[in-house]
């Protein structure tokens, strides 16, 4: 009887220490007080991942201590989760102490690690067998809403002087495409605020801001205020985040919840040399003030001739520095065959086309058809002529305007 009982005992007791070593051995993976990843559980499920793909984006790791790889990759999520802290949310669940909630989820492999995109978008999971955080991230931008505009001379002024309740966020590049975070940015705070991207080929805006190195970030409260440039080295989605914070509480005239948009994100405002239709030509040149618009005169659209526009391009960026009196030179083309009643008005007969004409559209309306070739250099000389009052105009009969008729094309 007593060795029956002292055997009970001893059964007791290594059950006990069992117990008591599996649950040393399954301690959750991430620090719930000090990780940057987000410990899930029953409680906080719904408003950390459900609530938040309103608008956000969120990717949770599903894993159970034993799965043979979630323990070798906890650093290298920590570490995702703190440099992309902000433009992601980062969860991670236990999937032995919560497994109705990821049958819930049907996760059934571990580890899984799911992307949960704004709504209506479905969940994703990353796929490969090797975790590979740079794989992850790109897959989850593919959720990412810009709503950055590409400013060019031509549409900065309409950037900066419309939704003047509105501040203005500026980033001068010399990269292509557009960074991750400044799309994030943009989709944030798409109420509140406009983000606008220069690139260094706007010679002309870059000198007005004086920026000497890449990238930089202005803030802008109103077209009269001196914009406001970030001093940090820091160029995180948080970093960044913080530093405009502040303008989307202070400075915002709430207007209600409809996404803040821009005329600037038209797509005659985009082109760098843009084409003047009936749809662009009050936009890019004819109704703006001081006006005079340098155009480039083509038989057809097919003869354009895209050597041709990149030198008007930059004679326009050499002539943004040099403005005075109150005279803005837009640079455009326009097709003679669609637009044959306006090209007319410069007496240029087709046979000596391509040809470019400066118009003067303001109350006395007038041309001047450059004669020389087609090359920076000598277009310059003739605008300099203009600006030094030494060039002589041909008034427009009858003062006003044929009608253009034309239609803007998709922008390429």
């Amino acid at each position: 009887m007593r060795v029956t009982q002292s055997l009970k005992t001893m059964r007791y007791a290594v059950i006990l220490l069992l117990g008591l070593a599996a649950m040393a051995t399954s301690k959750a993976l991430y620090d719930p007080v000090k990780s940057y990843v987000t410990v899930l559980n029953q409680k906080n499920w719904e408003g950390q991942v459900a609530k938040n793909r309103a608008k956000g984006i969120t990717i949770v790791h599903f894993y159970k201590d034993t799965d043979g790889v979630s323990k070798n990759v906890v650093g290298q999520y920590e570490n995702f989760a703190k440099e992309n802290k902000g433009m992601f949310r980062m969860d991670a669940i236990d999937c032995n102490d919560f497994e109705s909630l990821c049958t819930k989820e049907k996760v059934d492999k571990y580890p899984t690690f799911r992307i949960y995109p704004p709504f209506p978008a479905p969940t994703q999971d990353y796929e490969d067998t090797q975790i590979d955080f740079d794989k992850l991230k790109k897959l989850a931008l593919k959720f990412v809403t810009s709503r950055v505009i590409e400013i060019t001379q031509n549409n900065f002024d309409t950037f900066i002087n419309e939704n003047p309740g509105k501040p203005k966020v500026i980033l001068f590049s010399d990269k292509k495409g557009v960074p991750a975070i400044y799309k994030a940015l943009s989709s944030h705070f798409d109420k509140t605020l406009l983000f606008g991207l220069i690139r260094d080929s706007e010679q002309g805006i870059v000198s007005k801001y004086k920026v000497k190195s890449y990238p930089a970030v202005f803030l802008i409260n109103n077209k009269d205020a001196k914009p406001q440039k970030y001093d940090g080295t820091d160029f995180s989605y948080q970093a960044i985040f913080d530093f405009i914070n502040i303008y989307s509480e202070t400075f915002v005239f709430r207007t209600g919840n409809e996404e803040v948009k821009s005329s600037a994100s038209k797509p005659w405002l985009n082109e760098k040399v843009p084409q003047l239709t009936s749809d662009s030509a009050d936009d890019i040149c004819l109704k703006k003030e001081g006006a005079l618009c340098v155009i480039y005169i083509v038989k057809d659209n097919a003869s354009k001739d895209s050597t041709a526009t990149d030198k008007l391009y930059q004679t326009g960026q050499s002539f943004a520095s040099k403005i005075s009196r109150g005279i803005n030179f837009y640079f455009m083309w326009l097709d003679a065959t669609a637009e044959s009643t306006f090209a007319q008005m410069f007496g240029v007969a087709a046979e000596d086309l391509p040809k470019v004409v400066i118009l003067n559209p303001g109350k006395r309306k007038r041309y001047l058809v450059h004669e020389k070739s087609i090359s920076e250099q000598d277009i310059s000389a003739t605008l300099d002529k203009i600006l030094g009052g030494d060039a002589k105009f041909t008034n427009i009969k009858g003062n006003n305007l044929a009608a253009l008729v034309s239609k803007y094309p998709e922008s390429k």
